[in-house]
């Protein structure tokens, strides 16, 4: 496979390619570039090109008129009106060079001019004419292109084009300036370009040094671009002196931005080709003026440069005190070009590792044993695998984890404390045989309790031999949990570990109240309240205060609690009985911090009171009523007496109701009737029943 890439165009080709559409570039300026050589015998020969589709289009059908003067005196004078060949002319020119590829390009070009594509009115439809506008663009660019490449392939095709001429009349030495011009224009806006050019043969060195790159089944040049080259051709021999076939049929062109201000050079890359063979290139180059010119040969030879399969080293294991183990794994499938295997080694004092043997291992090797190391040192390993070309793949850098006998004394901690704010600070002795790195800080809740790691302090800046260690870290103080934990491990270098020191316990300071006490259970009698009480359930629990009020009284305490039990009882006697007494409850810890009060709780004493009976009840008789009168010794003012009647053999019947100390009952008739009378208190008890006194009613 071919690639050509260039960095550089001749002429204005990338004008031509990134060049607005036909419509556009009439409304804009487009150019007429001419180029000239002197022939010495011939006169100053002249290719030119327009990069607008509709300059070329018009030049190709009624031709281009060439001017001269001399270098900047007098007005440009015609030298020649240019007009291309019709068909009738092409075909005699063929005649002249007979039959075959030239002809088929004379042919084609001549009937490629009187193509006419679709001239659209000024004003586009795009809803309707848009892709009309495409297909015109393209057929007008490959119209445009097909005229110039033709041109540089062939000066017989420039001449049936109508873009060559040649001006015999000039005088040797002498400067002249020539442009090229529509010969009917048609309102186009063009500008000729003018070039300067002398009568005196210019003897073109086209020979450029050509760079080879050899990579991996492929060859890869790059040069400076000869001047006036267009584009080139490449052929490729197995032998320096032939036979070379050509890479490429048609013309490579160098193309380039328009504003592309840059280098001016081309690179090419042949692939697909086998590596350690010899092959050899020539280079041309094509002009405006349809030579081919050999400007270039190079010779190159693809290599191997494809490094063999990664090995994956395994873990490394320090099995003895002399030994340690490496062992590395190769894909099944392994290449043919393996050579073997380097083992190395470093310490790391610097990025260098130096490789264990002097040779290469048996390629079938997969296991290596290094008795020569430094266990006070890192060290790590890695394994190459080498082609026999000499590329080289790494296994991953891993390190050693030495085993020592005599891991770090158990550190000792020699201070302890916990502030208010629940920064802790630990103070760790120095450690005798300065073989600690670093130390595992762990902490736990419960002494019973897994140890989990909560600080690791590693590091020459915070470790340093024969000096005490630091060790700070913050716990939090709004928790229940009175005590916290801690206990150390000290690690060497290569992280064996230590013993764990003593247990050691700090005590927070207290910011957490106790939790709210809660009422279980209460009830009441007439004179007495049963309370029961669910302390909170804290190590540091002291007391609960028990408080009590009425409707009509402040709280006020009437017990305290201590001890530790779940639940505690205590009876509030010498009560009043049916009154309302309310309940509160408030604990206190040993720190002094108080919890909040529990929800006051409301009970009523049972109304049991004592009401005497009334004495010195009698009737008398009167017109139809019977007048009871009695005495009574309490105060009048909280009872009220029930009167009761029977009449024969009935029961007691309630008459009536008073708050005084006497009675008219005025629903009787004649006959006889029976009396007795009850105490009452307002709050419900009640006296026992009077004796019975009688009368009779006239």
């Amino acid at each position: 496979m071919i690639h050509i890439q260039s960095s550089i165009i001749a002429l204005f080709l990338a004008l031509l390619i990134f060049s607005p559409t036909a419509v556009a570039q009439q409304a804009s300026q487009s150019e007429i570039h001419l180029f000239a050589r002197y022939v010495d015998g011939n006169g100053i020969e002249m290719r030119w090109f327009s990069d607008d589709n509709e300059v070329m289009r018009r030049g190709t059908a009624s031709g281009f008129i060439v001017e001269r003067r001399l270098l900047g005196a007098g007005t440009f004078q015609t030298v020649e009106t240019v007009q291309p060949l019709n068909e009738a002319q092409t075909e005699q020119l063929i005649q002249t060079i007979g039959e075959g590829t030239r002809a088929n390009r004379l042919r084609v070009v001549t009937e490629m001019r009187e193509v006419e594509t679709e001239h659209l009115p000024g004003e586009i439809d795009f809803q309707n004419r848009i892709e009309d506008l495409v297909n015109r663009k393209s057929a007008e660019d490959f119209r445009t292109m097909t005229f110039l490449l033709s041109s540089f392939e062939d000066s017989l095709a420039a001449r049936v084009l109508g873009l060559s001429a040649t001006d015999p009349s000039v005088t040797p030495g002498q400067t002249y300036e020539y442009r090229a011009r529509l010969a009917n224009p048609g309102g186009l806006n063009v500008v000729s370009v003018i070039t300067e050019i002398t009568a005196v043969e210019q003897t073109k060195d086209y020979e450029v040094p050509i760079h080879v790159h050899e990579g991996d089944g492929e060859l890869s040049f790059i040069w400076a671009q000869p001047d006036n080259s267009v584009g080139m051709y490449v052929q490729r021999s197995f032998s320096e002196n032939g036979p070379f076939e050509p890479l490429n049929e048609v013309i490579e062109l160098n193309l380039r931005g328009h504003a592309y201000d840059g280098p001016q050079r081309s690179t090419f890359s042949d692939e697909n080709l086998n590596n350690y063979r010899n092959y050899h290139y020539r280079f041309y180059g094509q002009n405006v003026f349809g030579e081919r010119v050999l400007f270039g040969e190079a010779s190159g030879t693809p290599r191997d440069l494809t490094p063999p399969k990664q090995p994956l080293l395994l873990q490394p294991k320090h099995e003895s005190e002399d030994t340690v183990r490496l062992t590395w794994q190769m894909p099944e499938e392994v290449d043919d070009d393996l050579a073997g295997f380097a083992v190395l080694r470093g310490d790391g004092t610097n990025e260098e590792f130096v490789r264990l043997h002097p040779d290469l291992t048996d390629p079938n090797l997969r296991e290596w044993i290094d008795l020569d190391f430094n266990r006070d040192l890192d060290t790590w390993y890695a394994v190459q695998a080498v082609d026999t070309a000499g590329n080289v793949s790494n296994s991953a850098v891993l390190p050693v984890s030495y085993i020592r006998f005599n891991p770090p004394v158990r550190p000792e901690i020699g201070h302890a404390a916990i502030g208010d704010d629940g920064s802790v600070e630990i103070i760790i002795s120095p450690d005798p045989e300065g073989a600690v790195d670093g130390y595992k800080i762990f902490m736990a809740n419960d002494p019973d309790h897994e140890f989990s790691v909560v600080k690791e302090i590693f590091g020459d800046s915070l470790v340093v031999a024969g000096q005490r260690t630091v060790v700070r870290d913050t716990v939090m103080l709004n928790t229940l949990t009175r005590n916290v934990y801690y206990q150390i491990r000290a690690y060497d270098v290569h992280f064996n570990e230590s013993e764990a020191s003593d247990v050691i316990a700090l005590e927070r300071p207290d910011i957490v109240p106790p939790p709210r006490p809660v009422f279980k259970d209460i009830k009441a009698s007439a004179e007495e309240i049963d309370i029961e009480v669910a302390l909170p359930s804290v190590e540091d629990f002291r007391s609960a205060a028990l408080y009590r009020r009425t409707d009509d009284t402040d709280w006020q305490q009437v017990h305290l609690f201590r001890g530790r039990e779940l639940l505690v009882r205590y009876t509030d006697s010498r009560l009043v009985p049916g009154t309302v007494y309310y309940y509160r409850v408030q604990a206190e810890d040993e720190s002094g911090l108080l919890s909040g009060y529990s929800n006051p709780v409301r009970i009523q004493t049972v109304n049991r009171r004592l009401v005497e009976s009334v004495e010195n009840l009698s009737v008398s008789p009167g017109s139809r009523e019977a007048n009871l009168r009695w005495s009574y010794t309490a105060n009048s003012g909280e009872y009220y007496f029930v009167v009761y009647r029977r009449a024969g053999e009935g029961s007691f019947r309630q008459v009536g109701r008073t708050e005084s100390t006497a009675y008219t009952d005025r629903r009787v008739r004649p006959g006889r009737y029976e009396y007795r009378v009850r105490a009452f208190r307002k709050d419900g008890n009640q006296g026992e029943m009077s004796v019975v006194v009688a009368t009779t009613v006239n």
